[in-house]
């Protein structure tokens, strides 16, 4: 068969397994090939004889056309997924840009909560959202934190589900749509994490983002880990007394000694809560907020200098997104007084937008996995 055949094939096939509940073992079981055979015609990178064809359209009830002619349905609707270290939001839209539903779960950064974890809160996201609609129907873009180191597996279970368009990488892609559309700029994404990227000509430079054990500050994470230690050194009488103390043992709901082995058990993503009392402090004029943010924010500076100078533009757009950006106020008072000048434009949309208009953009491109190289 040519090539756009077995593509087509791929794509018919997945659907008629999972329509049928069927794994596939329990394919490969009832024709007498090799699990590895079916999961070679699904990615397309080979069709099956005819007595195989023959015997796939008896067990799935449908024509051989039906196997090997391309669905005739047009995409219309787009589903995007924006996952990280804290949450996973789902947004499928229709093609009038309408929402039809909206979900927000766990964390499933693989990094964080293992792969087998992740995989669940994916399949539990997009069996709500896309309930009664048919996958061949939608194009997905998922923009997953850590999607590049693990990047493969993630991309076969979504394939699994047999969407009309598909496509996975990092959680800045979604951002840097929605940041720049593919221009030329800056984006620094404050989050649980903190990284920069600085887009020139189509390429790219990472700032930052190398892990809570090795970023210095600019993060959630940071934030709260300098609020607990900062509460803990008054408690002990080792520094001057703080509003933290009474405003992280409010949140805690008991004395911030007792909650050592809680948060030691949470780790980065529990500890990442307490960035918000940072910023409540600040407004009741604590002292030592108001040095917890400064020093933070003095590593986001960095950052945004590093990558204006890769840019060679100071004209360049600087853009900064993520959950901390909703505390624009405040990180644009202590900005400001750092980098003297420079604007800053502050994106507070959900970054799951991002995601949708890449959706939109591979069922434009009309690639899916099969045809891009990706299902390998």
């Amino acid at each position: 068969m040519k090539e756009n055949a077995a593509i087509n094939f791929a794509a018919n096939l997945k659907k008629l397994r999972k329509d049928n509940g069927l794994s596939r073992k329990a394919l490969a079981d009832q024709i007498s090939y090799s699990e590895k055979s079916v999961e070679k015609w699904e990615m397309g990178k080979s069709v099956p004889p005819l007595p195989v064809l023959c015997l796939l359209s008896q067990i799935f009830q449908v024509s051989l056309e039906t196997l090997v002619y391309p669905w005739d349905e047009e995409i219309s609707y787009y589903l995007g997924i924006d996952g990280g270290g804290t949450k996973t939001e789902f947004l499928l839209q229709d093609k009038d840009g309408n929402t039809v539903r909206q979900i927000i779960l766990g964390a499933s950064n693989p990094n964080d909560v293992g792969m087998e974890k992740c995989q669940k809160i994916l399949e539990l996201g997009i069996t709500e959202v896309c309930d009664r609609i048919d996958k061949r129907k939608i194009s997905l873009f998922a923009g997953l934190a850590g999607a590049s180191d693990n990047g493969k597996v993630i991309r076969e279970f979504l394939d699994e589900w047999g969407f009309g368009r598909c496509r996975c990488e990092g959680d800045k892609e979604s951002a840097m749509e929605m940041a720049l559309g593919g221009k030329d700029g800056l984006v620094v994404i404050l989050g649980t994490g903190v990284i920069g990227y600085a887009q020139k000509s189509g390429e790219r430079k990472r700032i930052g983002g190398w892990g809570y054990l090795l970023d210095s500050g600019g993060s959630g994470y940071n934030l709260g880990r300098d609020a607990l230690e900062s509460a803990l050194r008054s408690l002990d009488g080792r520094s001057r007394t703080t509003q933290l103390l009474p405003l992280i043992e409010e949140k805690l709901q008991k004395p911030l000694p007792n909650a050592i082995a809680e948060i030691y058990k949470g780790g980065k993503r529990y500890i990442a809560q307490f960035a918000p009392l940072v910023f409540d402090a600040c407004e009741q004029g604590d002292s030592t907020a108001e040095e917890i943010l400064e020093k933070n924010m003095r590593q986001v500076a960095e950052i945004i200098e590093a990558g204006l100078d890769y840019l060679n533009d100071s004209n360049a757009p600087v853009v900064l997104c993520g959950g901390l950006c909703h505390q624009q106020k405040a990180l644009d008072r202590v900005l400001s007084k750092l980098l003297k000048g420079i604007p800053i434009q502050y994106l507070t949309d959900p970054m799951v937008n991002g995601a949708v208009l890449l959706a939109k953009k591979e069922a434009r491109n009309g690639e899916n996995y099969a045809e891009n190289g990706n299902a390998e």
